[in-house]
């Protein structure tokens, strides 16, 4: 019994598991460890390293733009090698034909238009640095008086939002009012609202933003059943 018992508090117990990613491909960095038992993940470093707290049968999903997933089930043994290594295969998009014109040369800077190395603003993001830079103010005192007359504030919110309306249009454009109600279960008066919830979860943005699918429907998956939860509650 006193056996049993200790392999049960084990299972249970999730430790510091350190791995690495192995491919051909030569970018290793930011590759998604998600522990679907634990529901947490973590992103590879720089040569495909990665530190998750996981117990034995945990589930590891790998994902990334340019792999195939990956599900991993987590072994004891595995705790004892110094490092646990996962090989993923790299993803193939065949394409039926391909037809390559190079336009990558023109642009604003080779126009002459804007100096090379500059930073792009969004006109939310240009009026926000107008008001409270220095650098795009150097013979002014706007940002001091925009700064005590709470304009900078304002325009920081208002940039903030442009970003946020930014995401739920990609999200939009991904998802459909269908998608949602159909494979999310979420309530067809609630669309509206669960859009603005799961724009507000940093690693659901994140996903989107570096368009990687897999991460942001397995984030979606469990925001959704929150959100019902919620709804309920």
């Amino acid at each position: 019994m006193p056996v049993l018992v200790s392999a049960a508090l084990f299972a249970q117990e999730r430790t510091p598991l350190s791995g690495k990613v192995t491919s051909d491909f030569d970018t290793l960095e930011g590759i998604y460890v998600i522990n679907k038992s634990a529901e947490t993940s973590v992103t590879t470093t720089r040569g495909g390293y990665f530190t998750i707290n996981a117990a034995v049968n945990d589930t590891l999903i790998f994902s990334a733009v340019q792999f195939e997933a990956r599900d991993v089930i987590v072994h004891e043994a595995d705790f004892c090698d110094n490092l646990f290594f996962v090989p993923l295969a790299t993803r193939n998009h065949e394409l039926d034909e391909l037809i390559i014109i190079d336009y990558s040369h023109i642009n604003a800077v080779s126009l002459g238009l804007v100096p090379a190395n500059q930073k792009q603003f969004t006109p939310a993001e240009r009026k926000l640095a107008t008001a409270s830079s220095f650098k795009m103010n150097p013979l002014g005192l706007d940002p001091i008086i925009n700064m005590f007359s709470g304009r900078t504030a304002m325009l920081q919110k208002a940039a903030e939002i442009e970003k946020k309306e930014d995401l739920m249009q990609k999200i939009n454009y991904i998802y459909t009012e269908d998608d949602l109600v159909n494979k999310f279960k979420i309530p067809l008066d609630y669309v509206r609202g669960f859009v603005f919830y799961i724009v507000e979860n940093k690693y659901f943005a994140n996903a989107i933003k570096d368009k990687n699918e897999n991460m942001a429907r397995f984030l979606l998956t469990g925001l959704a059943e929150k959100y019902v939860k919620l709804l309920n509650e």
